[in-house]
């Protein structure tokens, strides 16, 4: 027992050092946001005690499911090689095993905390979907997505009598059966035992790998797929317009490339628009009491996590900044540039209102998919002051002296804007108490004045500063 556990702890530093320190600190910044937000909801929320409990519990197994997905799946690929089989014999039993182990904690400890025993096979499926997409298989997106839209296509394609037989208790049965069958060819697939199959698809799969993994500063993001592309299309549209105007400004933003560009969002606005029409007519349309319990949890957990799309809303200034050293150096060295002594103004400028107007843009999106929700007043309400805080946490990391190399967000800095979510949310708590009325209005006010007082402090630091561009020159 305590070899295994030994190997086990050896295995997990090995995967995680496959990843870059600070890809690492992401995926754990992303997760412990993910558990602040579910434990803000689970407070302030009007739920009871167990039912608080059992939601907290759920959202902390989803961080677990977050953490293991985007940090250990990648990591362990690349240690299940045809070489690390000679020399580690025992390695591909202990990944099966943790794996396996992983797989089943998480499922039970997801679906225990919906409170709802029929989402099981809904969940087991999504977490094991989730794996292999990470692993690189080029089929599973496929069919997430049309496993993610089966129950509303039921509804809608096929006849009354086909969809109710489709999404009830008979069907869900049915997914608990296969079940097994499909975790063992998921394991299987995940780490192979190695053959010329294996080795023929293993330089394709490892640049599936390496598109999901966090990429060094040195790389820059492409855009791949059709959202992807569609908006660098809208980015060169906007890129042609910026240089006819010549304006110093525009071309400080477009030095950082078009992952920091605001025309990198109409995807994801899109996508979240889609996402609320999905869930509006697969809500209206199910039928079963099994299928209308399980979208019901969803109507109540999907649009709190919608939210922390607007907490990293920020995060790619930072990144593209230390990604973009020269261009930004060659930049410098044109007229386009503008005059040095207004560089972080401008920058300032032009990053403070894209952020802004981001900010609104995606407030007003998560706010539609949360109507088409069919959500309650009150629900609306603590949807409005989830975005809020995720703004105001967003902002902590946007306006900062990018000269130095501690520029934007660092882990001191994703550490105290966790206090302070987590002390408004007591501030807010103590005025409900206080004046009999909720919590959410309150958090509203309360995250909206903080961003305010915080902006205008780092306002004043970033214009004090020296130069930003190239950023983190002066370790």
């Amino acid at each position: 027992m305590n070899a295994a556990l030994h190997d086990y702890r050896l295995i997990w530093r090995a995967a995680a050092a496959q990843r870059e320190p600070g890809g690492v600190r992401a995926v754990y910044a992303i997760a412990g946001a993910v558990a602040a937000c579910g434990l803000i909801v689970a407070v302030l929320g009007d739920l009871d005690v167990p039912q608080a409990l059992r939601f907290i519990v759920a959202v902390a197994f989803m961080a677990l499911a977050f953490v293991w997905t985007f940090l250990f799946v990648p990591g362990s690929i690349r240690m299940n090689s045809p070489i690390n089989a000679w020399l580690l014999p025992r390695q591909r039993r202990r990944l099966l095993q943790m794996t396996a182990a992983y797989w089943l904690v998480a499922t039970l400890g997801i679906a225990y905390g919906l409170g709802n025993w029929h989402a099981l096979p809904l969940v087991a499926f999504a977490t094991l979907g989730m794996a292999l997409l990470m692993a690189g298989n080029k089929y599973v997106p496929y069919l997430m997505m049309l496993g993610g839209n089966g129950p509303w296509l039921v509804q809608t394609v096929l006849p009354p009598a086909w969809g109710q037989a489709m999404t009830g208790s008979a069907a869900l049965w049915t997914l608990d059966v296969l079940l097994l069958p499909a975790a063992v060819w998921g394991l299987r697939w995940l780490y192979p035992a190695g053959g010329d199959a294996y080795l023929g698809r293993r330089d394709d799969q490892l640049k599936r790998v390496n598109h999901f993994a966090f990429r060094t500063p040195g790389k820059q993001a492409t855009a791949e797929g059709m959202v992807g592309q569609g908006n660098l299309s809208f980015y060169r549209v906007a890129l042609r317009c910026d240089r006819r105007r010549a304006d110093p400004a525009a071309m400080l933003m477009h030095a950082l490339g078009p992952t920091a560009h605001w025309t990198a969002w109409i995807g994801a606005v899109a996508v979240l628009l889609l996402i609320g029409g999905g869930a509006s007519i697969a809500q209206g349309g199910a039928r079963g009491a099994a299928m209308q319990a399980f979208v019901g949890q969803i109507a109540i957990v999907g649009p709190g996590l919608l939210a922390l799309i607007i907490l990293f809303s920020t995060a790619q200034y930072g990144q593209q900044l230390r990604r973009t050293r020269g261009e930004q150096a060659l930049l410098r060295l044109t007229p386009l540039a503008g005059d040095a002594a207004l560089l972080n103004r401008r920058l300032a400028t032009r990053l403070l209102r894209q952020a802004l107007s981001l900010w609104v843009l995606l407030t007003v999106g998560v706010m539609s998919a949360s109507l088409w929700f069919n959500t309650s007043p009150d629900a609306l309400l603590r949807q409005l002051a989830l975005c809020c805080v995720a703004g105001q946490a967003a902002m902590m990391g946007l306006l900062s002296d990018y000269a130095s190399e501690r520029g934007g967000w660092h882990a001191a800095l994703a550490l105290r804007a966790g206090a302070y979510v987590f002390v408004q949310a007591l501030v807010a708590m103590g005025f409900s108490r206080l004046t009999g009325t909720t919590a959410w209005p309150w958090l509203i006010a309360i995250s909206l004045a903080v961003c305010t007082v915080q902006l205008r402090f780092d306002w004043k630091r970033m214009l004090a500063a020296p130069p930003a561009f190239p950023a983190g020159r002066m370790a």
